[in-house]
């Protein structure tokens, strides 16, 4: 069982060079003839604002003919706040919910493949306090209490940096107290990876029995000066191979595939001008 992993492909009619690079991803996947598709969240620019732009990545997507599977990002959804009462300028609201759900489908799933129960959820979820995020974890622990076998665990955001007990406030990684629910329910099951996107960087980390691995940006790296290095800042996507309750993840890192600057394309978002005019010389 081959699954291609892609993330943040920020599509939108107006950010021609992020939706020029999925177009050339979307042939290599293809041409790889993967068995599911799985996307990571920032499937869209702003489909958070503009539900247009839903549409837009959905024609996009067509390129590819293997079924689909996605999670929510925040430019899809709106964003979670790092730590409670925290400002949060783009919130999670029931109607963007269900703008998602109408194009893209649920926005947590569970499937099995290849000796694997594969669980998806939706990490802008976290710490909103929203009836769906009770929904969510009162499903993850049904989900879990009849699992047997190994999991795999998708969402838009890393649980966290380096560990487990990391006490960084970030809207990088999935918020303190709503991380520590998710990993005592997991604690129960045989959790042997968790794949995530959001960061743009390429990374894989082992936490004691379990690889965290990083997904990269189709659509554009952001620079060290406005963003932490933390893996490898490239653009690509990653094909997981699942073969009877063994798993491998292989990056891919095409050179015909553009490095965009995200510093550069101010059509897609008119905010990095302020950020080019702070820039080093």
């Amino acid at each position: 069982m081959r699954i291609a992993l892609v993330s943040d492909t920020h599509i939108a009619a107006r950010a021609r060079a992020f939706t020029a690079n999925w177009h050339i991803a979307a042939r290599l996947i293809e041409a790889e003839r993967p068995d599911l598709i799985i996307h990571l969240g920032d499937i869209t620019v702003d489909g958070a604002g503009d539900p247009a732009e839903h549409g837009q990545a959905l024609d996009a997507m067509q390129a590819l003919s293997a079924p689909r599977l996605a999670v929510p990002g925040n430019h899809d959804l709106g964003d979670n706040p790092p730590h409670p009462g925290a400002h949060v300028s783009s919130p999670v609201t029931p109607a963007r919910l269900a703008a998602w759900a109408a194009a893209f489908g649920p926005d947590h799933w569970v499937t099995e493949l290849a000796g694997f129960r594969l669980i998806g959820l939706n990490a802008q979820l976290f710490g909103t306090g929203l009836d769906a995020e009770a929904s969510q974890i009162a499903w993850l622990a049904a989900t879990l209490a009849a699992t047997r076998g190994p999991v795999g665990l998708f969402l838009h955001k890393p649980l966290f940096r380096d560990r487990p007990g990391d006490d960084e406030a970030h809207v990088r990684y999935v918020p303190a107290g709503p991380r520590a629910r998710l990993l005592d329910l997991l604690a129960g099951v045989d959790l042997r990876f968790v794949i995530s996107g959001h960061a743009h960087q390429a990374r894989r980390l082992v936490v004691g029995d379990v690889e965290h691995l990083w997904m990269p940006s189709t659509a554009f790296i952001i620079p060290d000066h406005i963003q932490e290095r933390i893996g490898e800042k490239r653009v690509g996507w990653a094909m997981l191979t699942l073969d009877n309750g063994r798993h491998r993840l292989d990056f891919r890192h095409p050179a015909g595939l553009p490095e965009n600057d995200l510093l550069d394309h101010d059509d897609a978002y008119p905010a990095v001008r302020a950020l080019r005019r702070s820039s080093p010389a």
